[in-house]
């Protein structure tokens, strides 16, 4: 090769590694870092603009188990309010940012994926009871000074460290939980009132309540079925639970006397017939096109979609 040929190769990589670094640091503007939040371990989604939206294929795509994982850094987020999750990036940093009447929540996400923080409403539940992060309506939200907490159920809650034993009041323990740790209720320790029982919940929360429905939870359930136990603030001290049984698509149909509504079968009822329900709950439909089926007393026709 000539020499001349050898100055112009020896020139041409030259200049690809002097590029380098700023193609990196152009990477690295074009996909925003997920920042740490305070909490050691934990990430969240920054706020993106709209360019930075267009970039990202999975942005405003559904997601969960089954589905297409969310790019980075966006985090794979439930709203109640449409019932699906979607890949979504945060919309606020601090209270001023949200409605009058909203507060700024950093909210966990599905999988190992990074929280967000979202404008939630204020409700008027208070520490212990059961909430909806993004809900239909704002009464089943948390009230300002608390945050729902919880993997699974969710419970209002504040905020503790896992490594002070004296964090939480009585009738509270310190839950390793998301979106970080907080005081969940229990009531292993003092007990229940009489007619009442001691109900588990997951990440050890518990509740003293009157059991609607089979008590799964002492007698297993037959043919292998999860014990499945709900409790809802509007009506402390009740829980119901329920062999599940599930039905739709490529499962069997239900049995005589049941009818498939929300994935489960559950028993058909008429609205004017004599009741059939038996104590806590009452013949519903959760919209004008499903079947009539009982439905625990917490569930109201009007709220259906």
């Amino acid at each position: 090769m000539r020499r001349g040929n050898w100055h112009k190769l020896g020139a041409f990589f030259a200049g690809v590694l002097l590029s380098l670094p700023l193609l990196g640091l152009l990477w690295r503007l074009l996909t925003p870092a997920v920042p740490a939040d305070g909490l050691p371990g934990v990430r969240v989604s920054p706020m993106l603009t709209h360019d930075q939206h267009m970039r990202l294929t999975t942005y405003g795509k559904l997601c969960g188990p089954g589905k297409e994982k969310c790019e980075s850094p966006l985090g794979c987020l439930f709203d109640g309010r449409r019932v699906r999750a979607t890949c979504v990036d945060s919309e606020c940093l601090t209270d001023a940012q949200c409605l009058e009447d909203e507060v700024c929540r950093r909210l966990a996400t599905w999988g190992d994926e990074p929280q967000v923080r979202r404008c939630v409403p204020v409700g008027f539940r208070n520490e212990g009871e059961t909430c909806v992060n993004l809900p239909d309506v704002k009464q089943e939200t948390c009230a300002a000074q608390w945050l729902c907490s919880g993997r699974e159920e969710k419970w209002c809650a504040r905020p503790c460290r896992l490594d002070d034993s004296q964090g939480c009041p009585e009738g509270f323990f310190c839950a390793d939980t998301v979106p970080q740790p907080a005081c969940l209720p229990t009531c292993k320790m003092r007990g229940c009132l009489s007619g009442q029982q001691c109900i588990a919940f997951s990440e050890g929360a518990s509740v003293c309540a009157k059991v609607y429905g089979p008590q799964c939870q002492q007698t297993p359930c037959p043919d292998g079925r999860q014990c499945d136990a709900r409790y809802d603030s509007p009506h402390p001290g009740m829980v119901w639970m329920e062999c599940v049984e599930e039905c739709g698509d490529g499962l069997p149909p239900c049995g005589a006397g049941k009818v498939c509504d929300g994935w489960h079968c559950l028993l058909a009822c008429d609205p004017h017939a004599p009741d059939v329900c038996g104590e806590g709950y009452h013949c519903s439909r959760r919209g004008k096109d499903r079947p009539y089926s009982c439905q625990p007393i917490y569930w109201d026709e009007t709220m259906a979609n």
